[in-house]
């Protein structure tokens, strides 16, 4: 069993002594001290892993925007921004995150197929990098606002490809059945008219083929596509924004994506296309498996057909498995040496669908009153939970060797109407 865990968490999450840790502390003193259920992240795991993309894609010296959406923490932004990246931004409230944190607007990217005029405008006055742009009317509203500021705003078109990726359909992005991006055509009418502009200035493209991609062939795909039209509509970017996506594992046998790999061959297809500068924008790749759950086991129950651990997270905390049907391992706080058991572990919410993992196979039998670790839990985790059932959200601790900080408080009882009358 420790052989799969450091395989997939590297050396960041380990049992000793038959007791789970996160880093140099067990996870059953964190819950213990901070309560549950509550997210867990590992600063090292973090660290790690940006070396290896900033490694993995050192030929072409790109500009690493992180991708807010898939862990908002001010904290978790911090390091990022320590560490050298920028930001990938989908609405305002990630932008002013991204600014708080300490991000220079020169190194933040305001994507998103939605764009309030509000929004729009907040990244103008604020001076971000540049906008990847889904629409033309999005166009004529950024124009507007350089005028009204008198600056020149950066445009990428975000392209819609039309490149499929194998992962779940809901986050396929860059198929043109999909509601993301601009097809080539009405992107090839927009740069060929784009001169009518004064204040935004097209200077590149952006593409997005979707999340847990772990095949770099459909990126020289789109690569290629991007070249062709470069050729056929006489347009040089300066910059091209690839997307993220880069996939991770959740289970033992998943296939792992290479991102030495993926860096080497994206590096080679761009080295004749003259571009100034390369944006990557990962996110789960950074801290998906840098961050568990901890819940405590309330109740057990053992049937013949199915056995239930009950635990006091549910899919209000972490809904992926609900949602996606997604694969979280599951593995005991404590070790027991009572014998192994199969069992469900679902959460307190009044729906069939609240359960963290189906028939998951435990070394030994969780107790009432002990915890539970739920692995892979630091990317779109804590930014998909919701109050639902009244539930506060879970606090937020991270930990760094021997060190623990609390990053976020629980919300309290009285967070869940404030505001109301």
């Amino acid at each position: 069993m420790e052989e799969k865990i450091e395989k997939i968490f590297g050396k960041n999450f380990k049992y000793k002594k038959g007791k789970f840790y996160v880093e140099d502390i067990p996870a059953e003193k964190i819950a213990v001290k901070y309560g549950t259920p509550c997210y867990v992240y590992s600063y090292n795991f973090i660290v790690q892993q940006i070396e290896k993309i900033k490694k993995s894609f050192s030929p072409l010296s790109p500009l690493i925007c992180f991708s807010v959406k898939s862990n908002s923490n001010i904290s978790i932004l911090k390091i990022m921004k320590e560490n050298g990246l920028g930001a990938d931004v989908v609405s305002e409230g990630e932008l002013r995150r991204a600014l708080l944190a300490g991000f220079p607007p020169s190194s933040i990217v305001f994507a998103g197929v939605g764009k309030k005029e509000e929004e729009i405008e907040f990244g103008v006055k604020n001076g971000i990098l540049c906008f990847n742009v889904e629409n033309e009317e999005e166009l004529n509203i950024i124009e507007k606002f350089g005028r009204k500021y008198k600056k020149s705003i950066t445009c990428n078109l975000r392209l819609n490809p039309d490149v499929g990726v194998k992962t779940h359909s809901y986050i396929k992005t860059g198929k043109e059945e999909n509601k993301f991006g601009i097809d080539l055509a009405t992107a090839e009418k927009i740069i060929k008219s784009s001169k009518r502009y004064k204040w935004v200035k097209i200077k590149g493209l952006h593409f997005h083929l979707g999340s847990q991609i772990k095949d770099v062939s459909p990126f020289i795909e789109a690569i290629g596509k991007v070249k062709k039209f470069c050729l056929k509509v006489n347009f040089k970017p300066e910059i091209l924004d690839i997307g993220g996506g880069f996939g991770i594992p959740y289970r033992p046998d998943d296939r792992v994506c290479d991102i030495s790999e993926f860096g080497k061959k994206i590096c080679d297809s761009l080295k004749d296309f003259g571009i100034k500068k390369l944006i990557i924008e990962p996110g789960r790749f950074i801290i998906g498996n840098g961050g568990v759950l901890i819940a405590k086991v309330l109740y057990v129950k053992r049937r013949k057909r199915k056995n239930f651990i009950i635990v006091d997270a549910g899919m209000n905390d972490l809904i992926r498995p609900s949602l996606y049907h997604a694969y979280h391992m599951i593995l005991p706080a404590k070790l027991r040496k009572n014998g192994k058991i199969k069992a469900d572990v679902v959460g307190p919410i009044c729906e069939t669908g609240d359960y963290l993992g189906k028939d998951i196979e435990f070394p030994s039998a969780p107790e009432i009153g002990d915890f539970i670790v739920v692995m892979g839990a630091g990317a779109y985790c804590f930014t998909l939970s919701s109050n639902y059932n009244s539930r506060p959200r879970p606090c937020e601790i991270l930990v760094n060797g021997k060190r623990e900080k609390i990053i976020r408080e629980r919300e309290k009882y009285e967070d869940l109407w404030r505001g109301e009358k």
